[in-house]
């Protein structure tokens, strides 16, 4: 254990008495030491001084933190944009990428995705059960309603039809609310084709349907479904497109449950772009046209870099103009390389701020420059400048620099530079670590800025949102996932809490916490049994195995985990055992009860109270154990209205158990006690009376 030294140890007065101390061996000439002596005076100077030098020493600045905490790989986490989902109506117009929206207090937001001019038009929403059809149109108005689109124990046989009387630009991409169940949380997905059920979608008609892209994992969180139908979509006799969707393995956790679907909604992040960098790829040609479909540079000012050899310059032969798809761009691309990588570099600005977003440069070390960002926060992780560079032969041109932490690790020729949320300023290099800046007007230029108001942006659903251009009102989801910089005490409560949890099995503890955590799964419980082999007749493994019996968090009362369960959870283990350990992911084995109590007294409802409480008690008795009759014969005198317990009598017929002469039942190692009958007999009470 590393003991931290308090290096402030020592008061004014105290320094000084030292040092007073000292001087008849250091000096003995010297014998004045009152207060009116020079060499007093520069003495109790040099005390202040050493006084406010070891305060300063014995202080644990975030600065340092943050470096020590870089020795250790851990790095604090960026700031991140809140989130949400807006719904447009096929009526509402189209929208370019980019497209600003605000609240009424004034909160930005920016579309991520465009809005094309054709959208399809969702019209019906069914569940199909065998021959009959369930029409759950109300999910695509304001009313909330919650449905099962699946019937349980009917896979294959019951299925979800969605029809569209007119269909979109390219791919069909919907959105599904899915709502979450009740229980274990599941466990975050470790890879896009991980699914804990198998869904048939097919475009009626079509030839064939592709899924592009899964977000909700088969139906088990909400996101969207990309869909691209093979050949031609025909209509069906009603006029409307279906889109059939089908339950061909159920899986073995929950039963999927739908409260929303949409086929307009589009992303939304609560961020704000001052400043852009388009790339782009252009032929050798006098007059090249370009069309950037972006609405921020659309209205925005434009600057136009062309590539040519190994350099970036600036080009004044150009032209744009403003249109519906975006911004219309013809340059002179003659002189660019033609080498297969981006040649042409056009960075826009916001129209309203492009002023402040250009520094003239003096060149001198730790040079800094202010940004108003008006209280906002500047996302560092794309902030990057252009800016006027000498390069290695002496020529000076354009070359982007980015944002980093600090400039300690850095040269003399790296480009970068360090951004202070606090200050909202930037501030480059002294030569020795980080490169200097060319001297010039203009010779700093914001090629890449997005300001956001992080955790300021997790804004409620409703209606609050506008389109800035238009005053265009939609409806959005809840903003959500917005959060500010970690700080540098966050991250070394962050590196103490990892440092406190092993991601390797050395315990039995580990196995059953990292089966519980297995990627995508809800795993209910976990019981790891060292040293036990079920494929053996004794039990007793010969090699050095370990049993994990894997509960799966399901719908009904004894949950079976199915072969792609038990599959992933033996994956998440074999990457964290120890070499020469095997693992055995096996099920639980579920043992039924029956329980018989005699008891006096009793109100009315007691045997479903008892039924409960009972109930209750075995579902927190765990994996295997022994279950006492004592505690059950509590738990029945504990009912409502008991006066005594005259008997309880527990049985099982379940293979593997063991019962003693007190009626105490030993559950098999991977059992599981389940409450299959219960016997209530309750005996009147005599009443006497004087």
């Amino acid at each position: 254990m590393l003991k931290a030294r308090n290096l402030d140890d020592q008061t004014y007065q105290e320094i000084v008495k030292a040092a007073e101390g000292r001087l008849p061996w250091l000096c003995p000439s010297w014998t004045d030491h009152n207060a009116h002596d020079p060499g007093i005076t520069i003495l109790e100077l040099m005390a202040w001084y050493k006084e406010l030098q070891q305060y300063q020493m014995n202080q644990f600045t975030d600065e340092l933190r943050c470096k020590l905490l870089k020795l250790a790989g851990v790095r604090r986490r960026p700031a991140v944009p809140a989130g949400c989902a807006v719904e447009l109506s096929p009526e509402d117009p189209p929208r370019l990428s980019g497209g600003r929206l605000t609240t009424r207090e004034g909160i930005p937001f920016t579309l991520t995705e465009a809005v094309p001019a054709r959208r399809p038009i969702l019209k019906r929403v069914c569940v199909a059960q065998g021959e009959r059809l369930v029409d759950m149109g109300e999910v695509l108005g304001d009313r909330h309603i919650t449905f099962q689109p699946f019937a349980p124990g009917e896979a294959g046989r019951s299925t979800l039809r969605v029809g569209f009387s007119a269909l979109g630009e390219g791919d069909l991409r919907l959105w599904f609310d899915v709502e979450a169940p009740e229980g274990v949380p599941r466990n975050p997905f470790a890879a896009p084709e991980q699914v804990p059920r198998v869904i048939r979608w097919v475009c009626q008609g079509a030839e064939g349907t592709q899924v592009l892209r899964d977000d909700t994992h088969g139906l088990s969180r909400s996101g969207y479904v990309t869909l691209r139908p093979q050949g031609t979509w025909p209509a069906g006799a009603d006029g409307l497109f279906w889109l059939t969707l089908a339950l061909e393995d159920p899986g073995c956790e929950e039963e999927v449950r739908l409260s929303g679907l949409s086929a307009g909604r589009y992303c939304a992040l609560q961020q704000e772009t001052w400043a852009r960098t388009h790339w782009l790829r252009a032929p050798a040609l006098p007059e090249w046209e370009a069309c950037l479909a972006d609405a921020q540079a659309r209205d925005g000012e434009l600057a136009v870099f062309v590539r040519t050899g190994d350099r970036w310059e600036q080009s004044g032969h150009w032209q744009s103009a403003a249109a519906p798809e975006g911004r219309l761009l013809r340059l002179d691309t003659s002189r660019a390389v033609q080498d297969g990588a981006d040649n042409v570099m056009v960075v826009s600005l916001d129209a309203f701020r492009c002023t402040g977003l250009i520094f003239d440069a003096k060149g001198l070390p730790g040079e800094t420059f202010f940004l108003n960002l008006e209280g906002r926060t500047a996302l560092t992780e794309s902030f990057t400048l252009l800016c006027e560079t000498l390069d290695r032969d002496g020529q000076v041109r354009p070359a982007l620099w980015r944002c980093v932490e600090d400039l300690y690790q850095y040269g003399p020729r790296d480009r970068v530079f360090t951004y202070d949320p606090a200050r909202e300023t930037i501030t480059f290099g002294d030569g020795a670590h980080g490169a200097l800046l060319r001297r010039g007007k203009g010779a700093v230029l914001v090629a890449e800025l997005t300001l956001s108001y992080c955790e300021g942006g997790n804004i409620p659903g409703g209606g609050d949102l506008r389109f800035a251009d238009d005053d265009l009102p939609v409806r959005n989801q809840a903003a959500s996932g917005g959060a500010a910089r970690e700080t540098a005490a966050q991250a070394q409560a962050r590196l103490l809490r990892e440092l406190n949890t092993t991601r390797k099995c050395v315990s039995a503890a580990d196995y059953e916490r990292l089966a519980r955590e297995t990627p995508g799964l809800r795993v209910a419980a976990a019981r790891a049994l060292p040293a036990y082999d079920p494929e053996e007749p004794t039990g007793v493994s010969r090699l050095p195995t370990v049993t994990v019996v894997a509960v799966p968090a399901g719908a009904g009362e004894c949950p079976l985990p199915d072969g792609r369960f038990l599959a992933a959870v033996q994956r998440q283990l074999d990457g964290v055992r120890p070499i020469g350990t095997q693992v055995r992911v096996v099920p639980p084995v579920y043992v039924e009860l029956t329980v018989e109590a005699t008891l006096w007294g009793g109100e009315e409802g007691v045997e479903e109270a008892l039924e409960a409480s009972l109930r209750n008690y075995l579902a927190r008795s765990g994996i295997g154990g022994t279950l006492r009759a004592g505690d059950v014969a509590a738990r029945v005198q504990a009912a409502p209205g008991v006066l005594r317990v005259r008997e309880v009598d527990l049985r099982t017929s379940s293979a593997g158990c063991y019962q003693n002469a007190e009626g105490d039942i030993r559950l098999p190692r991977r059992g599981i006690p389940h409450l299959k009958e219960l016997r209530v007999t309750c005996l009147p009470v005599e009443r006497t009376g004087r």
